[in-house]
Order: C-alpha cells, then sequence, then structure tokens
C-alpha cells in the first residue's frame, strides 16, 4: 500500500513538471505591433481634428491583444511636420502626411500618419429604395477645413432599424417598406439620412390608404409616353435612373394639381440623374413620364410615389 501511494506522488510530481513546462512554452508573449485591423494595413488616416491618441496594439505570438498598449511610445520620422506626443496624442488640423515610429520593448512599426480632418459631412434630403431592388451606396460628401473634399475616411455608418434596411459599409439593401435614418460618422462630423423603402405596386391609383410608400418601374423608349392615374393627395414623386448616367424623362402633372421643388419647409436636395417634387393632386390627375426623341434609345428607372396625406 506504502509503494503504492509512493508511486501515485511520483506520477503526480511528474504530471504537474510537465504541466508547468506546458505553461513555460505556451505563455503568451509580445511579438509584433499593429496599427490598424487590415493585416499589412501600414497607414493610419485621422479624420478628427481633436487631439486623439494613436491606437497601435501589441500582440502576441496568436495574435491576439495584449494588454501592454499603454506602453507604446511614438515619434515623429519624417514628412510633413505633425506634431506627436510619446504616448500617441497627435491632432489633425489640417492635410498632412507623415511617418511615425510605435515602439514597444525591442518592437518597432513604423507606419504612414494621414491627417485628412473632417469638418461637415454634406448628404442628401433623403435616399429612396425600393423592396427586391439591388443595393445602394450612400450618397454624401465629406469635407476638410479648406473646404475641400475628403475621400480617405474612416467612420461609421449605424442603422437603428434592420427590417427595413441593412448595411454594409456604405451600402444599402432594402429588406421591407418603411422608413429609417442611416446616421453617419466621420471625425468631427455628423449626418443622418433618412432611408425610405417603397413598396412594389402596379398602380398609383388603385391601393388601400394605408399603404404610403409606392413604386413603378418604368421603362419608355424614344419617343415614348406613359399615363398613370393619381390618387387625391398630397405627395413626394420621385424617379430615379436603374443606370445613374441617364438623365430622367419628362415628368408632368396633368389635370387638377401641381408640383413644386419643395414642401413649404426645404428643398430637396436630390442625386444626379434623379427627379423630385412635391405635388398635390386633385380628382382625376394624372402623371404623365415622357423620354423625348433625343438621349439614349430607351430610359428605365423606378417612379415612387411617398404619401403625405
Amino acid at each position: 500500500m506504502k509503494k503504492r501511494f509512493f508511486y501515485a506522488l511520483a506520477g503526480l510530481g511528474a504530471a504537474a513538471a510537465i504541466g508547468a513546462a506546458a505553461f513555460l512554452v505556451l505563455r503568451p508573449r509580445p511579438t509584433r505591433l499593429s496599427v490598424t485591423p487590415r493585416t499589412g494595413d501600414d497607414t493610419v488616416v485621422v479624420n478628427q481634428m481633436h487631439a486623439m491618441r494613436l491606437g497601435a496594439l501589441v500582440l502576441d505570438q496568436y495574435g491576439r491583444r495584449l494588454r501592454a498598449d499603454t506602453a507604446v511610445q511614438y515619434r515623429w520620422i519624417s514628412g510633413d511636420t505633425v506634431r506627436v506626443a510619446s504616448n500617441g496624442e497627435v491632432r489633425c488640423v489640417d492635410h498632412r502626411d507623415a511617418v511615425v515610429r510605435a515602439t514597444f520593448g525591442a518592437l518597432f512599426k513604423q507606419f504612414i500618419l494621414r491627417c485628412r480632418p473632417v469638418v461637415s459631412i454634406e448628404a442628401v434630403t433623403w435616399l429612396d429604395l425600393v423592396v427586391g431592388d439591388s443595393t445602394r451606396d450612400l450618397s454624401f460628401v465629406a469635407h476638410g477645413p479648406d473646404g475641400r473634399a475628403v475621400t480617405e475616411l474612416r467612420g461609421a455608418v449605424t442603422l437603428p432599424d434592420g427590417s427595413v434596411a441593412a448595411i454594409e459599409g456604405t451600402t444599402i439593401r432594402p429588406k421591407g417598406p418603411g422608413q429609417t435614418v442611416a446616421s453617419i460618422e466621420v471625425g468631427n462630423a455628423t449626418a443622418r439620412i433618412p432611408i425610405v423603402v417603397y413598396q412594389p405596386v402596379t398602380s398609383f391609383a388603385d391601393n388601400p390608404r394605408k399603404v404610403r410608400l409606392m413604386a413603378m418601374h418604368v421603362s419608355l423608349a424614344r419617343g415614348d409616353t406613359m399615363e398613370l392615374p393619381l390618387p387625391k393627395a398630397a405627395f413626394w414623386v420621385t424617379y430615379f435612373a436603374k443606370d445613374p448616367t441617364q438623365a430622367p424623362p419628362t415628368i408632368e402633372l396633368e389635370g387638377e394639381g401641381s408640383c413644386t421643388t419643395g414642401d413649404g419647409l426645404r428643398l430637396r436636395r436630390i442625386v444626379e440623374g434623379e427627379y423630385a417634387k412635391y405635388c398635390f393632386a386633385g380628382n382625376g390627375a394624372r402623371m404623365m413620364i415622357a423620354h423625348g426623341a433625343g438621349g439614349t434609345a430607351q430610359v428605365s428607372g423606378v417612379v415612387a410615389l411617398r404619401m403625405m396625406w
């Protein structure tokens, strides 16, 4: 019995020694620095104008982040003059390019710092989509302190209602009829773009009043005219082409009613190739859509009605 007990203790001691050795072999250790989430990307773009800290990560041999990021030291190396503090604090007030080195112990990472401050975002008043259609890109322009467009952007776009639309990057995919808002945040600037997703219909006049967002696909050859009966209502009418390079057809209201470029509160900012007006249609009003004798052989797009009352 004593022998067996001794052997058992010896076995436990051997197992403990093996476990300790394994722990020493597997223990995480810092092996590299990473300055962006994308492997191999050595460019950091800063869109903020207020002071911020660069965020180089210390990674172990398994690619996991270690809790030592605050010990990373930074130094300006070359390029445009940018004041970089040793703790990584930097302030970008105008368009500049510099080379910066991040150091942690024996590890270092040299990278390009691109100062691209953004102070405002100009966006369309809203974006129209149709259930079942392909994706669309959000239309907005970021501006720097000098008023020029900034094309290198690092920000976020969020949507609160995933049942209406889904977002990937700056691309929107319609999912169901309704309205939501895309929030864009870049640098010190924010913008909100209402997203309107329409229900496809075959007629604007023969629908229940509860259908507030309606859209029809239209296609006209050169010289064609299409006549669409309208309900008695006030609405925004929008046309957007399937090919953005095509000019919109002529759209006019006939009968009782009229259209203007705004609803009395604001004008509608639209992207190139779109048409948008605020209309009131009375009894028997019709929408006339015509493609002239000039231009492309055929135009194809969507006519959408957003009912106001």
